[in-house]
C-alpha cells in the first residue's frame, strides 16, 4: 500500500503510516494502528515502573516485601522465588471466555485475581534493594541494570563495576555522576563520553584522558576547558582547581556546563549505523525513529533495546537479546519470537498475544503469570486444535466487542493494553519521564496518580552543614540523616532526607569527591536533564558558513558548503527551543576530527 495519513485516536494529531509499515502489519497479520507513534509509546511505557521500589504485602506470607508494585496497586504479589516455584499453579486461575464482554476487561479481571512476581530480577547476589535487574552482584539501589557489580544508585547500566550515581552507562569502572558513558574509567560528572580515563566535567569526549571541563575532544590528554597543557603543567593546574572542595567543585561544574554550550553537538548520538534515525543508536541497520538501541535491524519505533540482535520489530520497548517479530511489546527478550501486545514475556516465548508475565510460554493468548505453558487462553488449558480454532474467534470478538476507556477511545484487536488498566500510577512509570503530566491531567484521563508519601524524617544535619571537603568527614557521617538541599521544594520526588552509605563514602574518599547535598531522587532527576528524550523534531543544520547561526561558535575549518548556510535537514531529539548548537553529521565531524 501507499503511505497514508491518519488522525491519532488519542492526541487527534495527524500521523503517517508509510508503505513499509503496511508491509510489516501485513507480515504479522495485524491491523494498522489507530494511535500515532508517540502516543503508542507513552501508552506502552505507562505499564513500566523502571526504578521505584515499594513495600507491599506478600499474598502468601503476609509479610511486607520489596516490590515494584506500590501498596495501592490492584494486583497482588508473591516473593519472586515462590512465584517461580511449583508451590502454586497459575492454571487454577483459568476461566472461560465470556463472549458478551470485551476481552481486555476479562484480562484485567484475571490480572486482579492472580499474583504477580513482586518485581523483575534474576540471578541477583547481595543486592536486596534493586529491581529490573539481571546477573548483578553487591549492588545498592541499582535499577534497570544487568551484569553490574559493586555499584550503587545506577539506573540503566550494563556491565559496569564500582560505579555510583550514574544513568545510561555501559562497561564503566570507577565512575560517578555520569550520563551516557561507555567504557570509561575514573570518569566523573561527564556526559556522552566513550573510552575515557581520568576525566571530569567533560562532554562528548572520546578516547581522552586527564581532562577537565572539556567538550568535543578526540584522543586528547592533559586539557582543561579544551586548552592543552604538558603533563607537569596539568598537574599544577588541577591542584589549583581545588577539586576536593564542594564550593570549588560547584563553581567548576557551572563553568563546564557553560563551556559545553559553546561547542556544536551532532544531531544524534550514534555509532556504526546504516540508514537509521532517532537517537542513541549503535551498531544498527534500517532502524527508524528509535531511541537507545544497539544491534537492531529492520525495525521501527523501538526504544531501550540494548542487547541485540533484534530484527523485524515495531513499537517494542525494553530488552532485546535475540528477539524477532515483536510488535507492541514491553520488557520482552531472550530469544522471543512473534510476540504481540504483551508485557514481560521472555525466555523463549513464541506466538504470544495479549499476555503478561508469561516466561518461556508458547501459543498463549490473554494469559497472566503463566510459566512454560502452551495452548492457553485466560490461563485455561486447551488442546492444540481447540486453541487454534479459538484464537481467530477471539481476535474477531475483540473487534466486534471492543474495550472503551474513560476517554472514549476504542481498543479493538491490534491495540496495546489501555493505560487505565496499568497496575502502576502514571507518575511512577517511565511514561511520566518521557511525557510529564500534572496530577489534574492524569486524573482527567482516568489514570491513577500516586500521592507523595508524607516523610517523617528528622534531619540531624543540614546539607549546608556538611564539611566542605570529604577528607574532613569521619565515619560518624554514616550515622547522620542529611537534609536534602531541595527540602522538598521541587518536583523530583524529593525524600527530604538521606544517608550516606559505607560503599558510597569509601568511593568519595578514594577519589576525593565532595559529599552529595541532595537525596538520590533529586540527583537522579538532575541527571535526566542531561539526556535527550525520545521526541523527534525536523530541523536544519545550524552551521551558517564560517560560524554557527547563533554566532556563538566559530568553525575551525572550512566546510564543504563554504560561506553559505548548510542546507542539510535531519530528524533530531534536540528541540528547537533548546540552547545547543546542532550540526549535521558532516559539519560536526569537520569540527571534532
Amino acid at each position: 500500500m501507499n503511505s497514508e495519513s491518519r488522525n491519532c485516536q488519542s492526541c487527534k494529531k495527524q500521523f503517517t503510516i508509510e508503505s513499509e509499515d503496511f508491509d510489516f502489519y501485513e507480515k504479522i497479520k495485524v491491523p494498522p494502528p489507530t494511535w500515532c507513534p508517540q502516543c503508542r509509546m507513552i501508552r506502552r511505557m505507562s505499564w513500566r515502573n523502571t526504578w521505584h521500589l515499594f513495600k507491599k504485602q506478600d499474598l502468601k506470607t503476609g509479610e511486607q516485601i520489596f516490590s515494584a508494585f506500590p501498596p495501592e496497586s490492584p494486583v497482588s504479589v508473591y516473593e519472586k522465588d515462590f512465584w517461580y516455584s511449583d508451590g502454586w499453579d497459575p492454571l487454577e486461575y483459568g476461566r472461560d471466555i465470556d463472549w458478551k464482554r470485551p476481552f481486555m476487561e476479562q484480562i484485567y479481571e484475571l490480572m486482579q485475581a492472580i499474583p504477580f512476581p513482586a518485581h523483575s530480577v534474576q540471578s541477583v547476589v547481595n543486592s536486596e534493594y534493586c529491581t529490573n535487574a539481571s546477573y548483578i552482584k553487591n549492588c545498592y539501589f541499582a535499577r534497570a541494570v544487568a551484569k553490574t557489580e559493586d555499584s550503587a544508585y545506577l539506573i540503566w547500566d550494563g556491565g559496569s563495576k564500582n560505579c555510583m550515581d550514574s544513568h545510561m552507562t555501559d562497561a564503566c569502572e570507577f565512575g560517578y555522576g555520569n550520563v551516557n558513558a561507555s567504557r570509561c574509567y575514573k570518569t566523573f560528572f561527564s556526559v556522552n563520553c566513550e573510552d575515557c580515563q581520568d576525566v571530569l566535567f567533560s562532554k562528548d569526549c572520546v578516547g581522552c584522558s586527564n581532562c577537565v571541563g572539556c567538550v568535543g575532544l578526540r584522543s586528547k590528554s592533559y586539557c582543561i576547558f579544551n586548552v592543552p597543557y604538558t603533563k607537569e603543567e596539568y598537574a599544577v593546574k588541577v591542584k589549583e582547581l581545588n577539586l576536593g572542595s564542594w564550593k570549588a567543585f560547584q563553581n567548576l561544574r557551572e563553568q563546564a556546563e557553560e563551556q559545553w554550550l559553546t561547542f556544536p553537538v551532532k544531531f544524534m548520538h550514534g555509532l556504526q549505523n546504516v540508514n537509521v534515525s532517532g537517537d542513541y543508536i549503535y551498531n544498527s541497520k534500517n532502524a527508524k525513529h528509535c531511541w537507545r538501541v544497539k544491534g537492531i535491524e529492520d525495525s521501527k519505533f523501538c526504544l531501550n533495546l540494548l542487547s541485540g540482535p533484534v530484527k523485524d520489530c515495531y513499537d517494542y520497548s525494553n530488552w532485546g537479546a535475540g528477539s524477532e517479530l515483536i510488535y507492541e511489546g514491553l520488557v520482552c527478550g531472550d530469544q522471543t519470537y512473534n510476540v504481540r501486545f504483551s508485557w514481560n514475556c521472555f525466555g523463549g516465548c513464541k506466538n504470544v498475544q495479549y499476555s503478561i508475565f508469561c516466561p518461556a510460554s508458547m501459543d498463549v493468548f490473554g494469559c497472566v503469570s503463566l510459566r512454560k505453558k502452551q495452548y492457553c487462553i485466560l490461563n485455561k488449558q486447551y488442546s492444540k486444535e481447540e486453541y487454534e480454532s479459538l484464537v481467530p474467534k477471539i481476535m474477531k470478538h475483540m473487534t466486534d466487542v471492543p474495550y472503551c476507556d474513560r476517554m472514549g477511545r476504542i481498543y479493538k484487536y491490534g491495540e496495546f493494553f489501555p493505560s487505565e488498566l496499568s497496575p502502576f500510577s502514571y507518575n511512577i512509570t517511565e511514561a511520566h519521564e518521557i511525557s510529564p503530566k500534572t496530577r489534574e491531567q492524569v486524573k482527567a484521563e482516568g489514570l491513577m496518580w500516586r500521592e507523595e508519601e508524607k516523610r517523617n524524617y528528622t534531619a540531624t544535619i543540614k546539607a549546608e552543614q556538611l564539611p566542605d571537603r570529604v577528607e574532613e568527614a569521619s565515619e560518624e557521617i554514616l550515622k547522620e540523616v542529611i537534609g536534602c538541599a531541595h527540602g522538598g521544594e521541587c518536583e523530583e520526588e524529593c525524600t527530604l532526607a538521606f544517608r550516606i552509605v559505607p560503599q558510597e563514602l569509601a568511593f568519595l574518599k578514594r577519589f576525593n569527591l565532595p559529599l552529595p547535598r541532595m537525596c538520590p531522587n533529586c540527583r537522579h532527576y538532575g541527571r535526566l536533564e542531561k539526556r535527550n528524550l525520545p521526541q523527534f523534531f525536523r530541523r536544519q543544520c545550524q552551521c551558517a558558513g564560517a560560524q554557527s547561526e547563533t554566532k556563538v561558535y566559530a568553525n575551525s575549518v572550512r566546510h564543504s558548503h563554504g560561506d553559505s548556510h548548510c542546507p542539510v535537514q535531519f530528524e533530531t531529539s534536540y528541540a528547537p527551543e533548546r540552547p545547543e548548537i546542532v550540526y549535521c553529521e558532516a559539519c560536526y565531524q569537520a569540527e571534532v576530527v
